[in-house]
């Protein structure tokens, strides 16, 4: 299914579809995908974000099945391949404490978080800047990250979020391509912290991307699969709009 054209419906309709989404993405996770001891759930952000899907780890030594990626020593050719990769070795910035919103859920290990970009996001300053925050703080504790962005550039973020992001941790911006302004980002946070960059346009499939579970462990999130789940609970209100983009 193509990426849809968000920019024709009203902020609360993505917002609407933006949760279906979530839920289908920990629903795939939750089925099979994960190894056994790592689990998936939604939680809610304080501030005014929509859910976050937490990978969560419950600390039993277990062996991860076929598919899952789990090598001791991570050589190049081992890491997920992507349009656009980069590493910072050092990152330099990071946030204050107040502003992490990274928490333990009943006890046990965040090891990683699935973050969808909300046209909200882009429109107050004060919400960007929570969310780059949010993002940032999760990569210096060690929490790999998934970011998704189907919205276009605006004058808050005109080189899209990840390079918000990018250049929070003291890197310089990653140039866009011409006429695929959308993103899917995975990040492997590791000391360094890698970014596996897959840009996209309207009317493009979404790619399978790398979630990180550690270092060493990634297993493949089925945006594409998941993306078409929700859009066929929308209501054709919604649909209509943004279908013929």
């Amino acid at each position: 299914m193509p990426i849809h054209d968000w920019t024709k419906t009203y902020a609360g309709a993505f917002h609407h579809f933006h949760m279906t989404w979530l839920v289908e993405i920990a629903r795939s996770l939750n089925s099979g995908l994960l190894p056994p001891g790592y689990y998936a759930l939604g939680e809610q952000v304080i501030g005014g974000a929509v859910p976050n899907v937490l990978t969560l780890d419950a600390r039993r030594a277990v062996e991860p099945p076929s598919g899952v990626h789990d090598e001791i020593e991570v050589k190049p050719g081992d890491l997920p391949s992507a349009t656009m990769t980069a590493v910072s070795e050092r990152p330099q910035v990071r946030p204050p404490a107040r502003v992490i919103a990274v928490r333990h859920v009943s006890g046990q290990r965040l090891v990683a978080m699935v973050e969808i970009v909300s046209s909200e996001n882009k429109t107050d300053s004060t919400d960007l800047g929570a969310f780059v925050d949010k993002t940032v703080g999760a990569l210096s504790k060690g929490i790999h990250v998934v970011l998704i962005d189907l919205h276009p550039p605006g004058a808050l973020d005109p080189q899209g979020v990840h390079n918000l992001v990018w250049m929070r941790l003291g890197e310089p911006p990653m140039p866009l391509p011409p006429g695929r302004p959308l993103q899917v980002v995975s990040y492997r946070s590791a000391g360094s912290i890698a970014c596996f960059v897959e840009p996209r346009a309207v009317g493009e499939s979404l790619p399978d991307a790398p979630l990180f579970l550690s270092p060493a462990r990634h297993v493949s999130l089925p945006l594409e699969a998941t993306y078409e789940a929700a859009s066929a609970a929308l209501p054709r209100q919604v649909w209509e709009p943004v279908e013929g983009g």
